[in-house]
């Protein structure tokens, strides 16, 4: 995607994630285009880090407040750890604007709610006092539209990076949504981010690749609206 080809708002976007790179101690550019943000500016402290770990195991997904209790990320990332369906919810950990071992707030889960297939919400133990993102609730986007996709890649997992040029590319049967974010293992359950006049909102969840392609669960906000 050459520079002439971005839409306006999505320059603005580039270049307020490009200012919020330049405030994160150790901050850089990966070859595919993702940038490392200051993870304690708004909005991206509100995504966070999140831990299953167990007996010499750990995993990580990324997850973002979308209430003072309760967190949106991708339903494989809580699958149990060994027997069960579920991971247990106090195995679970949160950590909001994490960045190299440091985080604005940490709570462990409490219980979950699914929303679909994937998409799932995570009630936390306790709230937390940082802005919530806003869900989507326009139109379906079209073809080539601008998103952004922000997680804890498995890369770089240390580290909050985001794509902040990339697209919509369409829809799967069922309804699930192609993307060309540059999306990793560690980035499941993180947000793709339509820019609105009101600023970033969450339009769906990375899940996984299909044949290479980004494949993303859109999120509906009347329902999560409704579970407040």
């Amino acid at each position: 995607m050459t520079l002439l080809s971005i839409p306006v708002r999505s320059l603005w976007l580039l270049a307020t994630v490009l200012a919020a790179a330049s405030l994160a101690p150790g901050s850089s550019r990966a070859d595919d285009g993702r940038v490392t943000v200051a993870p304690d500016t708004h909005p991206w402290a509100s995504i966070g880090r999140l831990n299953i770990a167990g007996y010499r195991i750990r995993r990580h997904c990324t997850a973002t407040l979308v209430a003072p209790d309760l967190v949106l990320t991708a339903h494989h990332c809580l699958k149990a750890i060994g027997d069960g369906d579920w991971a247990d919810p106090a195995k679970v950990h949160f950590l909001a604007g994490y960045s190299r071992g440091v985080f604005k707030a940490h709570r462990t889960a409490s219980g979950y709610i699914p929303l679909g297939p994937e998409s799932t919400l995570v009630r936390l133990s306790e709230p937390i006092d940082l802005p919530v993102l806003p869900i989507y609730d326009g139109a379906l986007p079209h073809a080539g539209a601008a998103l952004a996709q922000a997680g804890y890649s498995g890369d770089r997992s240390h580290v909050l990076t985001v794509d902040p040029v990339c697209s919509f590319l369409g829809t799967r049967a069922g309804g699930r949504w192609r993307h060309n974010c540059e999306a990793v293992s560690g980035d499941s359950g993180s947000p793709l981010l339509i820019d609105r006049p009101g600023g970033l909102s969450i339009a769906a969840i990375h899940v996984g690749r299909i044949n290479g392609t980004g494949d993303a669960e859109p999120v509906n906000a009347a329902q999560i609206a409704a579970i407040h």
